[in-house]
C-alpha cells in the first residue's frame, strides 16, 4: 500500500506539469533569412519579440532548440539578438523542398515557458544549370520528316524556385529548335524538334550548342556541345560520269587489251 501512495503522488506532479507546458507553449514570429548569410549576422531580438527585458534571457536561462537538433543559431545573452551559427545553405538544409521552413523553440526555463518559431530560408541564385556531360552525341536519319522529336539530356541545377532551370535554346538553329518541357517532378527537360529535311551528302554533321537558362535576376546558363550525326539511307543511284563514252581499239589488239576506263560515283556511303 506504501508503494501505491508514493505513485499517485507522482502522477499528479507529471499531469501538472503537462497542463503547465500546454498552457505556456506560445507560437511565435516567422523570421526570414537569406541563404549564404553569414555566421554572426541576422539580428532578430527574442527580448522584443518575447516582450521581456534583456537581462531575463540570461537569468531565464534561454535556450534556442532547433526540431531537428541543428545548431543553426547561437544566442547573445548580452544583447539578446539571435545570430547564425554558421552559413546557411538552403540546398543542403531543406534539398528541393521549397520553402525551406524550418521549426524551432525558444525554451525559458525559469519559470519554465516555450515559443514556437519559424525560420523560412530563401533561396539566392549562386548556383549555375550543368548538364552531366559537356557532350552529348545524337544520331538522325537523313529521312527523318520535319517536325520528329528527339529528346536531349537535361542539366541539373541546385538552386530552386525560379531560380532552377526555366528555359533551353539551341544555336546555330536553321535545321532545328528545341522545346522546353516539364517533367513529372518539375524539373524542365529539352526536345530536339527537326524543323526541315536533313541530306548527309550536302552536310554530314551538325555542331550545335545547347544552352540551359534558369530564372534567375540576372540568369544563370550552362552549356553543353551536341553533336548531330546524319545517318545515311539508300537513296542514291550509282550513275556514271560520262553517260556516253567513244573509244578506238586497233583490230589487232590482243585478247584482255584495256579498251577505256569508265568512272561511277554515289552519293550514298558505306553499304549503300
Amino acid at each position: 500500500m506504501e508503494a501505491e501512495k508514493e505513485h499517485f503522488p507522482r502522477l499528479r506532479q507529471v499531469l501538472l506539469l503537462f497542463v503547465r507546458l500546454s498552457q505556456t507553449c506560445a507560437e511565435g514570429n516567422v523570421y526570414t533569412a537569406a541563404e549564404e548569410t553569414e555566421s554572426g549576422s541576422f539580428g532578430a531580438n527574442l527580448a522584443k519579440d518575447l516582450g521581456v527585458e534583456i537581462r531575463e534571457i540570461s537569468q531565464r536561462r534561454a535556450r534556442v532548440i532547433f526540431n531537428n537538433n541543428e545548431k543553426y543559431f547561437q544566442l547573445n545573452f548580452q544583447t539578446a539578438d539571435l545570430q547564425v551559427n554558421e552559413k546557411l545553405d538552403q540546398e543542403e538544409m531543406c534539398g528541393t523542398t521549397e520553402p525551406c521552413v524550418l521549426q524551432f523553440q525558444v525554451l525559458l526555463e525559469e519559470p519554465l515557458e516555450i515559443y514556437r518559431f519559424k525560420l523560412l530560408v530563401s533561396d539566392i541564385n549562386e548556383k549555375s544549370p550543368v548538364f552531366p556531360e559537356g557532350e552529348m552525341i545524337l544520331k538522325i536519319m537523313k529521312n527523318s520528316p520535319p517536325g520528329t522529336v528527339f529528346p536531349l539530356i537535361n542539366a541539373q541545377d541546385l538552386d530552386v524556385g525560379i531560380n532552377n532551370i526555366q528555359n533551353y535554346i539551341i544555336y546555330p538553329n536553321s535545321y532545328v529548335h528545341v522545346l522546353t518541357q516539364n517533367g513529372s517532378e518539375g524539373r524542365k527537360y529539352p526536345e530536339l524538334v527537326l524543323d526541315k529535311a536533313l541530306d548527309r551528302e550536302e552536310q554530314a554533321e551538325l555542331s550545335l550548342t545547347l544552352m540551359a537558362i534558369d530564372g534567375g535576376a540576372p540568369p544563370r546558363t550552362g552549356t553543353a556541345l551536341v553533336l548531330v550525326e546524319i545517318l545515311d539511307i539508300n537513296d542514291d543511284a550509282p550513275e556514271f560520269v560520262q553517260p556516253l563514252s567513244q573509244v578506238q581499239i586497233s583490230e589487232n589488239s590482243p585478247l584482255e587489251s584495256l579498251v577505256a576506263t569508265i568512272s561511277t560515283r554515289d552519293l550514298d556511303t558505306g553499304i549503300n
